[in-house]
């Protein structure tokens, strides 16, 4: 009984310390003060109006956006080709493949931004837009390979099997088989890729070009310089948009498995 309520203890504390920096951002965004800072001493809109008014911080937003989105989308190419490949052949090289990529998420992203900045930029200097759109890759491919990766083995080889003993080609039996198998691994795939590098700062910092500053950045330097709540505000309404993209998603997602089940 007693290890039961220690449990219960102990995750209680866990929880409180994950969610009240995120209901301390809440409440400080709504704050009619200059600064961040409790107690309320007013309650106001202002700071998520400053939000759209800040060209830094707008444009930011949608240089992370197009970074992410076009990293995850090759990403999910590459990674698809990737654990095809890799699952289609097992051996002792495909198994320490798949542990290969996942190397990069091992490494600090510090360490992966220098090095990336290094040999892509120093090297072979390649324009930081580009270098910056690799080394968001690189920071995504492992999520990308491991799920689509761990999908395809679960995948039953059966189905694509009897579609090519009916006569189908190979190509067009994955891309009618296997590809809608594996939309929910995909999906997640993508969702964990862009949040990684939606929120990224190590690598963007060594390989950004001048005045091309990602959201993470911007707002490290708007709270370097002013300490007022419009960073909570904009925080509140990403976490917003985060839980909206979500309940999108699992909607989808739900739908299709409805749409599957009354198919079979």
């Amino acid at each position: 009984m007693y290890k039961h309520r220690l449990v219960t203890i102990i995750a209680f504390l866990t929880f409180l310390f994950i969610f009240l920096p995120l209901a301390l951002i809440i409440i400080t965004s709504f704050n009619s003060a200059d600064t961040i800072s409790l107690p309320l001493q007013g309650v106001s809109l202002q700071w998520f109006a400053k939000v759209f008014k800040s060209r830094a911080l707008v444009q930011s937003f949608k240089n992370s956006l197009i970074l992410a989105v076009a990293a995850s989308l090759l990403g999910i190419i590459i990674g698809l080709v990737a654990s095809t490949a890799l699952v289609k052949r097992p051996s002792r090289l495909s198994k320490a493949l798949l542990s290969l990529f996942l190397s990069p998420s091992l490494i600090p992203g510090i360490v992966i931004g220098y090095v990336l900045f290094l040999f892509l930029v120093v090297k072979i200097q390649l324009p930081l837009n580009t270098a910056l759109i690799l080394g968001h890759l690189l920071v995504v491919l492992p999520y990308c390979v491991r799920i689509i990766a761990s999908s395809l083995k679960d995948l039953d080889e059966s189905l694509e099997e009897a579609a090519r003993t009916l006569g189908c080609p190979p190509t067009k039996a994955f891309l009618v088989i296997v590809l809608p198998n594996l939309r929910p691994a995909i999906t997640s795939a993508f969702m964990l890729s862009f949040i990684n590098s939606f929120n990224n700062i190590p690598v963007s910092m060594y390989l950004k070009g001048p005045g091309m500053n990602t959201l993470p950045y911007a707002m490290m330097n708007h709270i370097e310089y002013n300490y007022d709540p419009t960073v909570s505000a904009l925080s509140v309404m990403l976490m917003g948009m985060t839980v909206l993209f979500m309940i999108l998603l699992d909607r989808s997602m739900t739908r299709g498995q409805t749409k599957v089940v009354k198919g079979e």
